[in-house]
């Protein structure tokens, strides 16, 4: 699976600084995908200012499938 969101429980049950280094370096862009990045996808594609995309695939993944 590309990349992680760092939901609540992530930290709390599965990711040390080990696999937040891994994260980062795995990742194009700097920093970490949070629930609030996803659901801003979400909600453009929601919006009338996504009403002529068709048929894409927007990955909210700071890069990590790019890399």
């Amino acid at each position: 699976m590309p990349g992680a969101i760092i939901t609540e429980r992530q930290p709390k049950f599965w990711l040390n600084t080990t696999a937040l280094k891994g994260i980062e370096n795995a990742q194009v862009v700097a920093g970490y995908v949070y629930p609030d990045d996803v659901a801003r996808m979400a909600l453009f594609l929601a919006a009338d200012d996504s009403a002529m995309i068709s048929a894409q695939q927007f990955l909210v993944d700071g890069g990590w499938a790019s890399a």
